[in-house]
């Protein structure tokens, strides 16, 4: 079993989109915008998934470098629970690995945000 958890304070996601607005473009897919931004508050949304791509490099090795973070994707599913989407270098670490299908949970405050990534190896 694989499990990796990351947690942020969301004034700072925030923060370093105020500052450096290709923050979101750098951090997140159009797909992730599109649905964060259509909220009235988009932070705390944005910062739970900053937190689940945290999370999902944490979950093994394989992802710490090399691994971007367009390549980690966090959308809610059919059934509005969070599933994670893998791309490019992220989805060809996990079949060299022997990762399967990864689950995901994410949460927050009015101050922070947490997300754990569970996955069973072999």
């Amino acid at each position: 079993m694989l499990i990796g958890v990351d947690i942020i304070e969301i004034e700072r996601v925030k923060k370093a989109v105020e500052r450096t607005p290709r923050f979101l473009d750098r951090v997140f897919t159009s797909r992730e915008l599109g649905y964060c931004m259509k909220k009235a508050n988009p932070y705390p949304s944005l910062a739970a998934r900053f937190a689940a791509k945290e999370a999902l490099r944490k979950l093994h090795p394989a992802f710490i470098t090399g691994v971007r973070f367009h390549d980690l994707e966090v959308l809610p599913g059919e059934d509005g629970r969070p599933q994670v989407y893998l791309h490019g270098e992220a989805e060809h670490r996990c079949r060299i690995e022997g990762i399967g299908e990864i689950s995901i949970s994410l949460s927050h405050s009015r101050v922070q945000a947490i997300a754990t990534a569970i996955a069973k190896k072999g």
